[in-house]
């Protein structure tokens, strides 16, 4: 099912005629929002055009996964993204004295790295929310067995 996920997602920022290098990126994004030029904003235009939909499936995967009980799928999903962000730096490594390190396999990690960090943040969330509810659990509980 994870696979499944990823496959999607990654099927999704493919789809949109998006690619992992840098002459690809869809500039154009960065202008739609105002009439004038704003840095932060045509920045977060761009970043949320090329990375969206990567936000919006690994979130999906998350909350779905919790919601349903099936905690592995993001367990796998989580692997596959490690896994993708070991083999982009071993590519790079090995690669690194080829004569389009700069033109493919360095964009590509950095494209992983990317999707890497939002899932390792996505990560640190899900655990946050996990120990906010475990705290306030033994905190509710605590209080019931004082007021009783």
């Amino acid at each position: 099912m994870a696979a499944l996920w990823r496959l999607a997602i990654r099927s999704a920022f493919f789809g949109t005629n998006h690619h992992c290098s840098f002459n690809r990126l869809q500039y154009s994004a960065a202008f739609i929002a105002t009439d004038t030029f704003h840095f932060g904003i045509a920045g977060s235009s761009l970043f949320l055009n090329t990375f969206g939909w990567e936000m919006i499936g690994s979130t999906l995967v998350l909350v779905l996964s919790k919601t349903t009980g099936r905690r592995t799928v993001w367990s796998w999903f989580r692997f596959y993204q490690w896994t993708e962000m070991l083999a982009s730096c071993l590519s790079v490594s090995v690669m690194k004295r080829h004569l389009m390190v700069w033109a493919i396999f360095a964009p590509r990690f950095m494209f992983a790295a990317v999707f890497t960090g939002f899932c390792l943040l996505l990560c640190f969330a899900d655990e946050l929310v996990a120990a906010a509810t475990a705290f306030l659990k033994i905190k509710y509980n605590r209080n019931r067995w004082h007021a009783t």
